[in-house]
């Protein structure tokens, strides 16, 4: 799978160049960054693409040390049953 990172986001575009996934983040401050909205077309669905780009984002701002504010519902999951994100959740 080929993750690209555009402005404030990761994404999955398929063979024809549509994007059929997307997480977007906003930094807000020095230090912190809210993870917005992520969204995963349905020919991806159970494919594991949406952890994968939150694992994505988490990586970046660890990167840049940002917290993140995982407003999303679906990222909001992943930071509630992964114990590894702890340390970047703000």
């Amino acid at each position: 799978m080929d993750i690209q990172e555009g402005h404030n986001k990761f994404y999955v575009n398929d063979g024809d160049g549509n994007q059929i996934a997307e997480i977007v983040f906003v930094p807000t401050g020095e230090h912190l960054s809210i993870i917005e909205h992520t969204d995963v077309d349905e020919s991806l669905k159970g494919q594991g693409v949406g952890k994968l780009l939150v694992a994505k984002v988490v990586e970046k701002m660890r990167a840049e040390n940002r917290k993140i504010i995982p407003l999303c519902p679906f990222a909001k999951h992943e930071f509630d049953k992964t114990r590894e994100y702890d340390d970047i959740r703000a």
